[in-house]
């Protein structure tokens, strides 16, 4: 994590060259409400380029370019990384009121006597109020990237729709077809990170985002399943996705995934690859399931075709090839440690042929299968048989710790 006060320091020499500088956005959010950050914004009056680079050597960090749409620089150095952008209108002032919510329109100026912050939107009442408010009646018009934005800050920070937001979010969801992919996925990504995953995906469903963006998880919506399973298709899918932190803290906990850039994902939290997955993992269900003559529901070969849909997920969202690997074997594995449960006692030959299907990411297979098991009955799954999984796991992977029962996410 990133030291704001430490960063202010290393950029007051830059800041005292400049026209203007401050810190801004996300930041100086997470400091009033006394939360660590990774990454820090800072807007400069001028040369950005030459501010970032300047500043990228107090803090020994390497500089690229980093967004073209806003000629905006990020430094990468121990902690996380700064980006550095170009004040956008002619005050700061006017740079705050066109950024998407209030809470988010806070500035701190940097090598300056005064430390007094700049709120022109009433970002700091609404943050103490736990509201989430526009900062402007057409700030989601304007990019409705952040409609999903909505999603994530409403649950990560416990904030309340303003009277109209939500429907401002709904007309706005539409537009989601016409930004660029990756700054869709990069807010996907981090939402993805969060233990409230499943309650924000939700919220992204009932805005009519999730149709624009991600219409294979949409279709899932509605689709019935046999007695086994007490949901449909899509809120089983949002139950595993709430139970998935516990499970991977009942597994030993986050130490144990793999790191985001070794499965090919960049800017997202140590549980987004994973989440990603277990998003997609039943992906298939609507185009496998079929009803035989007695009325039973199946849904052969979902695995299957939920790997090649995920697959096209990724390809969708310029994803890397590594990542997008790293998801379809996972979605197309997912049910394999439950097959071998039903199977016990087990040979060492069928376990070490698991092992070897899912590395180097057998941790992620393991935590996945668990979570799609406790979602299958929610609170009526038997102790007993999770803990046959967990045996199963723990036989996998070898550092796996005899565990309780997950209580119920109540997504």
């Amino acid at each position: 994590m990133l030291d704001s006060h430490a960063i202010a320091a290393a950029a007051a020499p830059a800041a005292a060259e400049s026209q203007g500088a401050w810190l801004v956005g996300g930041a100086v959010r997470d400091g009033l409400l006394h939360r660590l950050s990774d990454d820090l914004d800072l807007v400069v009056a001028g040369d950005a380029e030459a501010f970032a680079r300047t500043l990228a050597v107090a803090l020994d960090g390497a500089t690229s370019s980093f967004s073209e749409r806003f000629s905006a620089w990020r430094i990468v150095c121990a902690g996380g990384h700064v980006d550095v952008a170009p004040l956008r209108g002619a005050t700061i002032d006017d740079d705050l009121r066109g950024r998407d919510y209030t809470v988010n329109a806070i500035a701190r100026p940097l090598g300056s006597e005064s430390s007094a912050l700049i709120d022109p939107c009433g970002g700091l009442a609404d943050l103490r109020a736990r509201r989430l408010a526009p900062c402007s009646p057409g700030a989601l018009d304007d990019d409705p990237v952040r409609v999903v934005r909505l999603a994530r800050l409403r649950y990560e920070l416990d904030l309340t729709p303003v009277a109209g937001l939500e429907q401002a979010a709904t007309a706005a969801a539409g537009g989601l077809a016409t930004v660029s992919v990756e700054r869709v996925e990069h807010e996907l990504s981090v939402l993805l990170g969060l233990a409230v995953a499943g309650v924000a995906v939700r919220c992204l469903a009932d805005l009519g985002a999730l149709e624009v963006v991600l219409p294979e998880l949409a279709a899932c919506r509605g689709v019935t399943q046999n007695p086994f399973h007490h949901l449909d298709v899509f809120e089983h899918t949002l139950e595993a996705l709430s139970f998935l932190p516990q499970v991977v803290a009942a597994l030993g906990g986050p130490r144990y995934l793999a790191a985001p850039a070794a499965t090919g994902l960049t800017d997202a939290g140590p549980l987004a690859p994973l989440a990603w997955a277990v998003l997609l993992h039943d992906v298939g269900k609507p185009a496998a399931r079929q009803v035989d003559d007695e009325g039973r529901v199946t849904f052969f070969y979902h695995d299957r075709i939920g790997e090649q849909l995920a697959r096209d997920v990724c390809r969708r969202f310029h994803m890397s090839r590594p990542f997008a690997q790293f998801v379809a074997e996972l979605v197309r594995q997912h049910l394999r440690l439950g097959f071998l449960v039903r199977e016990m006692p087990l040979s060492r030959r069928a376990l070490v042929e698991y092992r070897h299907a899912v590395e180097p990411f057998a941790f992620e297979a393991i935590a996945l299968s668990l979570a799609d098991r406790m979602a299958t009955r929610g609170d009526r799954t038997p102790p007993q048989s999770m803990a046959r999984h967990f045996r199963v796991a723990r036989d996998v992977f070898g550092d796996t710790p005899a565990a309780p029962l997950p209580e119920s996410p109540h997504a």
